[in-house]
């Protein structure tokens, strides 16, 4: 009986495609990683850029800002603030290296990214102001070989930058953490058209 069971199951999951169920616990008040770690999910079990790569960069946008180019000014210009919006992107850090000054030391805040999480033998780091940088996480980065040497002030990083790159950027309403869209695209967010949500 019990193999009959399983079996129905693989049979089930092979025709459906077994998309994994994301569970996001119901708040009155979402913390941004609340956000972080749904995209996170979201990402390794439903994004195909999580199989490109093994290091990913997160950025959090608060409040989408959507700017519009102006031709008669040759210059891009704020258009539209949404308010109830909040941006994740995630993207593969490739070839690039995260640059950092002396001053980044075990106990700083805001000189390197200081949160990470590991999914699936794959980095994901991303910057907290709040966080100090701890002994365990400039350990893993260098494990990751994410860094460079040291930049002395005034040095330009030597990056390469690859525009056809794409990210896979999250909008989520600010007061669901379940309620989001994912966009995957090469445009950086907030220069192109957002999804529509229906947030309260």
């Amino acid at each position: 009986m019990m193999k009959n069971i399983l079996l129905l199951t693989l049979i089930g999951c092979l025709l459906s495609g077994c998309k994994s169920s994301i569970i996001i616990p119901q708040k009155e008040i979402y913390e941004t990683e609340d956000f972080i770690n749904v995209a996170i999910s979201d990402f390794t079990s439903r994004c195909s850029l999580f199989k490109k790569d093994s290091v990913f960069e997160i950025s959090i946008e608060d409040t989408l800002v959507k700017r519009s180019f102006q031709s008669e000014q040759s210059r891009w210009v704020l258009d539209t603030v949404y308010q109830n919006i909040l941006v994740v992107g995630i993207w593969g850090l490739m070839d690039t290296k995260e640059w950092y000054f002396s001053d980044a030391v075990i106990g700083s805040k805001g000189k390197l990214p200081s949160r990470y999480v590991i999914v699936k033998g794959k980095l994901f780091f991303w910057d907290d102001d709040d966080y100090p940088l701890t002994e365990e996480t400039l350990s893993v980065f260098k494990r990751y070989n994410i860094l460079t040497e040291v930049m002395e002030r005034g040095m330009s990083p030597d990056n390469p930058i690859n525009d056809a790159a794409k990210a896979a950027d999250y909008y989520f309403c600010r007061d669901d953490a379940s309620n989001y869209k994912r966009v995957v695209t090469n445009i950086a967010t907030g220069f192109y058209d957002p999804p529509k949500l229906k947030c309260k």
